[in-house]
């Protein structure tokens, strides 16, 4: 089976330990081909005399019979200049402190060695340990899951028997990864799944458990991380037909929020949030680790690996929901398998499609047509449609000829022009109308927003699953630099305005932890107003942090621009280059 702008620093930087080292070069600034190392006579180079240790406590574990998972330490910090990890013949280069190696021979002993880098390309001694992957991987943690698993490494990973997807429509953000067969990424910056097997408690298992959710997953990964999350929610009828999951969260739910720094319990419109009891490291791109929420008598809590990160005492007021996996900015995310346990139970096929867009007249708005392929075979359908009101009054809902009273979806908080209320009827299939007109009706002067259909699908329906495009790996990042240039003496250097005398500090940080693997830095060159003043060989590092003093009384007053580059040691990944401009006062 398949298994799947930088940003400018701105502000004063402390000058590291350590004597300030002025290299000279008298000659011309060398060739392209040639990248030797050139200082200007005006710029000075000051070095990272921290010393390069090896990592330690390295650790090989597996979540499958055919990958490993390497985790360290970086020793005393040492690692900012990124790692290089070794094995089977092959090469990589990360900036975090773990990686996953796959695609491996399940019965073949695989040695993996980590050395640390510092931001001139020195690597320290290996930190090594071996491992047999089929030994490696524990699968005790399947124990209390339902079978089958949901596997999310094809087509079919999203059929419509097993899976709602919320996406108001569009799935082109949804593809799928060559990692250890395939896995599906999220590129959505918003996008909610639902399982369409029912929750159920059972009895308690050894743990204590009456119910289980077990998610692998690299994420949350995304392009801001202070918003990325992953939410796994669990929402009992009728909440559970909800468009995309928002806060605050509807009365009744559980929803753990995953982050790249910590996860926490929330109970639901204006409950307390649960404990945190503590971080874990960001996550890395393309590594998996398994999230587990249990349900206990009296308390939930969540695990990550086993290990305890996050606990809430509830006790939730229903016996079965529906699973939901919600995605926030988290593009890049990576999911790997999917299981739940309490008391087994079938698929209860459901899908969802949007309405819209909709079309306001004097008493209410038209959502448009359902096309009859979409209700072939289903047994009912639900209306669900987020309103505001200018007037209190009743609302109806119409399909086709048929008409319910509106009703409203908890919390019951009536109508306001101000806010949104979430309202749903429901209607049984097979419709007396082909291709049925979806409309609300209302004389308070009614405005509808986000609408959709939740289809009731009958057990042959043979609704196709959303298109998943497959795409291959990204290539290493090239780490794109991150630049400060402030005056030494000057404390507010915000506008970059100087002095006609002094010297600029430039430093130059190649720090982005994100990719999964980095490209090789053959160096870094630096112009200032189109003329090369440095160039700095770093011997295919993983990054690291430079800088550099520039001597400012040779210069002109007015405006001046520096240009850094980043080239990599394949000149196929391309340059990264940033531009930053500063001012001198004029005498």
């Amino acid at each position: 089976m398949e298994r799947r702008r930088l940003i400018a620093v701105l502000g004063g930087l402390a000058l590291l330990g350590g004597a300030v080292v002025v290299l000279r070069n008298e000659s011309a600034p060398p060739p392209p081909q040639a990248f030797e190392r050139f200082l200007d006579e005006a710029v000075e180079y000051v070095p990272d005399t921290q010393r390069l240790a090896t990592p330690t406590d390295l650790v090989l574990t597996a979540l499958d019979r055919t990958s490993l998972r390497a985790g360290w330490t970086a020793t005393d910090g040492i690692g900012h200049g990124g790692f290089e990890v070794r094995w089977n013949g092959r090469t990589r280069l990360v900036r975090g402190t773990e990686t996953e190696l796959t695609d491996l021979d399940a019965n073949a002993d695989v040695t993996v060695e980590v050395r640390a880098l510092d931001a001139m390309g020195n690597r320290s001694a290996p930190a090594t340990a071996k491992a047999v992957p089929r030994l490696a991987h524990d699968d005790t943690w399947l124990d209390g899951l339902m079978t089958p698993l949901d596997l999310f490494d094809g087509p079919e990973a999203l059929n419509p028997r097993r899976w709602r997807v919320f996406d108001r429509g569009n799935t082109d953000c949804l593809c799928l990864r060559p990692l250890n067969g395939k896995r599906l990424e999220i590129d959505c910056d918003r996008v909610d799944l639902q399982s369409n097997v029912p929750l159920r408690f059972g009895t308690p298992a050894a743990d204590g458990a009456v119910a289980r959710v077990s998610l692998t997953t690299d994420g949350p990964i995304g392009y801001r991380p202070d918003h990325s999350a992953v939410l796994i929610a669990l929402l009992p009828e009728p909440v559970h037909d909800l468009g995309h999951l928002d806060e605050p969260f509807p009365p009744g739910a559980l929803v753990l929020r995953i982050t790249p720094f910590g996860a926490q319990f929330d109970l639901g419109h204006d409950g307390p949030p649960g404990e945190t009891f503590g971080t874990y490291p960001p996550p890395t791109s393309g590594v998996r680790h398994r999230w587990e929420l249990r349900v206990l008598a009296g308390s939930v809590v969540a695990l990550r690996d086993g290990v305890e990160v996050a606990s809430a005492p509830v006790q939730l007021p229903w016996t079965s929901a529906r699973v939901r996996l919600a995605f926030r900015q988290a593009q890049g995310t990576h999911l790997d398998t999917f299981g739940i346990g309490g008391v087994p139970g079938t698929p209860a096929p459901g899908s969802v499609a949007p309405l819209g867009p909709n079309a306001k007249d004097d008493s209410g708005v038209s959502m448009g047509n359902v096309a009859n392929s979409q209700l072939a075979g289903a047994s009912s359908v639900r209306v669900v449609a987020s309103v505001v009101s200018e007037r209190t009054a009743p609302i109806t809902v119409e399909f086709g000829t048929r008409s319910a009273p509106a009703v409203f979806m908890p919390p019951d908080l009536g109508l306001d022009p101000s806010r949104p209320s979430v309202v749903y009827a429901d209607f049984p299939l097979p419709s007396p109308d082909s291709n049925p007109k979806v409309g609300l009706r209302s004389d308070g002067g009614l405005t509808a927003y986000h609408a959709h259909l939740v289809i009731a699908d009958g057990q042959d329906a043979r609704h196709p699953p959303p298109r998943l495009v497959s795409r291959p790996l990204p290539d290493p990042l090239v780490p794109p630099p991150a630049v400060s240039v402030v005056h030494e003496s000057v404390n507010d250097s915000s506008f970059h305005l100087f002095p006609h005398e002094g010297k600029v500090r430039l430093t130059v940080e190649l720090a982005d932890t994100r990719a999964r693997e980095v490209a090789a830095v053959k160096g870094v060159e630096v112009d200032l107003d189109g003329e090369r003043i440095a160039v700095l060989p770093t011997n295919g590092s993983a990054g690291g942090r430079h800088e550099f003093l520039i001597e400012l009384a040779g210069l002109a007053g007015g405006r001046h621009e520096l240009d850094v580059r980043v080239l990599p040691v394949d000149e196929r990944r391309g340059v990264q280059s940033y531009e930053q401009t500063f001012e001198i006062r004029p005498l």
